[in-house]
């Protein structure tokens, strides 16, 4: 499993900064995007004071969560991690086709989803707490157009062995459905050569984890450059991560 660099900065920023004009402005997918479920999309982990385990995906407050696009075929993932020193340090990543039910409940809602396992893998980190990416790998399956994938992140509790009732998994969970983009959008892509003009138009187009990557790479090749910074920054607050703000893109080595 690849783990990205990416850079060494804090996320936070000033009012002032944050008050400035936006060109990244994430547009998410419409309604129709969404599935009429009984169940929800995302989890976050809630209730914790340091760096919780928190997968960096929009939160729009919405009954029926737009879910979140790629045009990747093994797309990358970011996610907040709590500082993982454990000589093992082992996690787990593992993906699931999403098979949609074909009767409605007595709600007249569609059930949730049925999942169907197509990848797991479980690798290596050793990092202090800070946001990673994480590349789906090339062993994995590659995503097909127009499906509903339920991908899950998991990081095994470091067991007390006089209290190993205490120990708690932390896991993220989500959906993301690879889109074609059409031939207006592929052909702008080809032809935009500045990072901000590319995550601008990607965010517009409701492309949430290609305008992240864009972002969060802009900071690795041009760390000085601070209209990344603020693009990035606003863009994960739009998206209610404030919680990921203090907390800096870290460097992390491949894992296998």
């Amino acid at each position: 499993m690849a783990i990205n660099a990416a850079i060494a900065l804090a996320l936070a920023l000033s009012p002032s900064v944050q008050a400035q004009s936006r060109r990244v402005r994430y547009v998410p997918p419409s309604d129709l995007d969404a599935p009429k479920t009984s169940a929800s999309g995302i989890t976050r982990s809630s209730g914790c004071t340091d760096a919780c385990l928190i997968a960096l995906v929009p939160d729009l407050f919405t009954e029926n969560k737009p879910i979140p696009r790629t045009i990747s075929e093994r797309p990358t993932l970011y996610f907040l991690t709590p500082k993982i020193d454990d000589i093992n340090g082992s996690v787990k990543f593992t993906l699931f086709e999403d098979i949609p039910p074909t009767q409605p409940d007595a709600d007249g809602l569609l059930p949730e989803a049925q999942k169907k396992q197509i990848y797991t893998k479980t690798f290596t980190l050793n990092n202090d707490a800070g946001i990673i990416a994480l590349k789906i790998p090339n062993d994995a399956p590659v995503l097909e157009i127009g499906k509903i994938y339920t991908w899950k992140f998991t990081i095994p509790a470091k067991k007390n062995p006089l209290m190993p009732y205490l120990a708690e998994n932390k896991t993220v969970q989500g959906k993301i459905r690879r889109v074609l983009p059409d031939q207006q959008l592929a052909t702008k892509l080809q032809k935009i050569s500045q990072p901000i003009e590319r995550a601008e138009l990607l965010a517009n187009q409701g492309i949430w984890f290609e305008t992240l990557q864009t972002l969060a790479e802009t900071q690795l090749t041009v760390p000085s450059d601070p209209e990344a910074l603020e693009e990035l920054t606003a863009l994960l607050k739009s998206a209610s991560l404030d919680k990921v703000l203090p907390y800096a893109l870290i460097l992390q080595k491949q894992a296998l």
